[in-house]
């Protein structure tokens, strides 16, 4: 593929996300690729992709780069704490915490690799401080 085609394939992958087709972003995965350094499968992503719809994240993806088989993108995640995902997501922060119904919104650096027209690495800098924070949790140190 050409680096266009990449920024292409990362533009389609946000689109689908954010219109709920979990099964189709997924589909844009490699049957071998790694996830935050962790190898997945397409229905491994699926998982976490339907974990992340419990939270009805939606992403403006903002500056789209790309150099080769890599492709960087800067997005402004918007997201309502609706539920408790099944699977811990965005760095576990819902994990064990009854839904809110509040808001967030956060600003995240997706970093994604193609190889193929297929994604086979993915890495993120997400704000889930802020994410927390805006849904409500009161974050103390733990004394030791």
């Amino acid at each position: 593929m050409t680096t266009e085609g990449n920024k292409e394939l990362v533009r389609r992958h946000f689109e689908l996300l954010n219109s709920g087709d979990m099964k189709g972003a997924a589909a844009l995965w490699a049957p071998a690729a790694f996830n935050h350094g962790r190898q997945v499968d397409p229905k491994a992503i699926e998982t976490v992709y339907a974990s992340l719809a419990t939270l009805r994240e939606k992403h403006s993806l903002h500056e789209v780069i790309a150099e080769g088989e890599w492709v960087a993108g800067r997005t402004t995640c918007e997201g309502r704490h609706a539920g408790e995902p099944p699977v811990p997501v965005n760095g576990g922060i819902f994990t064990g915490l009854a839904a809110t119904g509040r808001t967030y919104t956060v600003q995240h650096i997706h970093l994604f690799r193609i190889t193929e027209g297929k994604i086979t690495e993915h890495w993120a800098t997400r704000d889930d401080l802020g994410a927390a924070r805006q849904v409500g949790l009161d974050l103390k140190p733990v004394d030791r």
